[in-house]
């Protein structure tokens, strides 16, 4: 999911609409992995903060702020979502 939003941000496609959608799709993914028993609920809240984070980026595009302080805030969500898969593999399709 982090690899469409980069692809966004560097072909200057990137809005907070394309992030909300984003953040439903992670949203659904995670809540079915849970209920089905493909991740741990510590996996589900790991993940989370991926999702708040980008909750934040889209408030952030709404704002206006500067594109380097988007990119800036999505490179910082990118490493903490590879951390996170690094403990979860099973995560990394839905974040990464």
């Amino acid at each position: 999911m982090l690899s469409i939003i980069n692809d966004s941000l560097a072909s200057g496609v990137l809005s907070s609409d394309v992030v909300k959608l984003s953040v439903d799709e992670i949203s659904e993914d995670l809540a079915n992995l849970r209920t089905t028993g493909e991740i741990s609920n510590d996996a589900f809240l790991e993940a989370g903060i991926i999702q708040g984070g980008l909750n934040v980026l889209s408030n952030m595009i709404e704002q206006d702020c500067s594109a380097e302080e988007i990119r800036s805030h999505l490179k910082q969500l990118t490493s903490r979502a590879e951390t996170i898969c690094s403990v979860y593999p099973s995560l990394s399709e839905t974040l990464e």
